[in-house]
């Protein structure tokens, strides 16, 4: 069942210009088929006290609604909103979010209403936006969950408000579609029509990293081989930085490339000071195959606690769509896939799972992870999120 002809508004936690993750992945490819309003995060008017972002977010210019593609908008909120994350007061920090959630359905209201959408969809990977979608009419709301947001929150109060707005949000949805069947089974008691739908790769674009000739940035030509890589943001919360102290001490001729921002609370002297590590910073997203190409094995280091427990790595399809040798850590979602991904269950086992894949790598296990890769693409799944969209409507506007 193909979802075409609607109106479909987006609510996403990352900006349109700001490292790319699924909600820009799967919104792209909604339209032209459908007319699409891609809605930024909203942040307060604290915000700009905090310097610029190194991923990009916030960043805008020119008018706050603009045409990116055929049959896609993108409306950028002015950072104007009350400050309700952290340590507020509950009582205050729910106060200032049904304030909020206000002004922000006026802001997306008015936008709808000049591109002259009809009762569209409302495909929330936010809850940021808070009660928004209560304030714009709407054909059907879909919930699609990314990640484990209380996670990264350090405060009693915000936790509680995160956690309260997300099952709001999994209450009042028509579908939730969870992407890791953890999370499924957190919020299954509040919404029947709940349906995994992991992750994937943008396959076309990694996949040219296998391309003889993709060139590989001039900054990884001249360092010693192997070249052990990493692809993605280095945040405090699932980061395993004793892993690359431990790679970077028990093998000191391999260089170990980090590509990705380090997140604004990220301390990163210890990777700093490891002589054969590189921190390339970020990247445009057109970039990344060229840089896959240059390694000689990929990594997903990333600890297994409560921030990475229930969540699906983006970056293990990219991997494979570039058909490199990957090594993970024990994470549930990527387990599934140790026939084609090893899976290091200690720091020493990384190193020794480096070392086998780096000494038996063939072209047969460069195809099997391509193939893998092709039938983990965004195509198929935004084709499966969308059947499940069709399939509610359907019984939703059912005479």
């Amino acid at each position: 069942m193909t979802l075409t002809n609607r109106d479909i508004i987006v609510f996403s936690y990352a900006d349109w210009h700001a490292s790319w993750t699924t909600p820009q992945q799967i919104a792209s490819r909604l339209a032209p088929g459908n007319r699409v309003l891609f809605v930024d995060q909203p942040r307060s008017f604290l915000y700009g006290m905090k310097g610029r972002d190194p991923q990009g977010a916030g960043v805008w210019e020119g008018e706050a609604l603009q045409e990116k593609a055929e049959n896609f908008w993108v409306l950028h909120m002015p950072h104007t909103f009350f400050p309700v994350g952290n340590n507020l007061p509950l009582p205050i920090a729910k106060a200032g979010l049904r304030w909020n959630s206000r002004r922000m359905g006026a802001h997306i209201r008015t936008a709808a209403d000049r591109l002259g959408f009809k009762d569209p969809i409302l495909w929330n990977f936010s809850p940021l936006h808070g009660f928004a979608g209560k304030y714009i009419p709407h054909s059907l709301a879909l919930y699609d969950i990314c990640d484990v947001w209380i996670n990264y929150i350090p405060y009693a109060p915000g936790r509680a408000l995160i956690t309260g707005m997300e099952e709001h949000l999994c209450k009042t949805a028509d579908l939730v579609l969870p992407s890791t069947e953890n999370m499924a089974k957190k919020w299954a008691p509040f919404n029947p029509e709940m349906h995994v739908v992991p992750h994937a790769a943008d396959y076309a674009h990694f996949s040219t990293a296998a391309l003889p000739e993709t060139p590989v940035p001039e900054e990884l030509g001249d360092l010693p081989r192997p070249i052990i890589g990493s692809v993605g943001v280095i945040d405090p919360d699932r980061f395993d930085v004793e892993l690359i102290c431990h790679l970077s001490q028990a093998r000191p001729d391999w260089s170990i490339v980090l590509v990705g921002p380090p997140r604004a609370d990220m301390d990163c002297t210890r990777l700093e000071s490891c002589s054969n590590v590189y921190l390339t910073g970020n990247k445009a997203i057109a970039d990344l195959p060229k840089y896959i190409k240059g390694m000689d094995l990929c990594i997903i280091p990333y600890r297994i606690n409560d921030a990475t427990r229930d969540i699906y790595p983006l970056k293990l399809q990219e991997y494979l769509a570039s058909g490199k040798p990957v090594v993970s850590s024990a994470m549930p979602s990527v387990v599934p896939f140790e026939g084609v991904v090893p899976i290091a269950r200690s720091h020493d086992e990384f190193v020794t799972k480096i070392e086998v894949a780096l000494a038996s790598e063939t072209a047969e296990k460069q195809a099997a992870r391509m193939t893998v890769a092709r039938e983990n693409s965004w195509e198929h799944r935004v084709a499966e999120k969308s059947a499940h969209v069709v399939r509610v409507l359907e019984v939703k506007e059912r005479p």
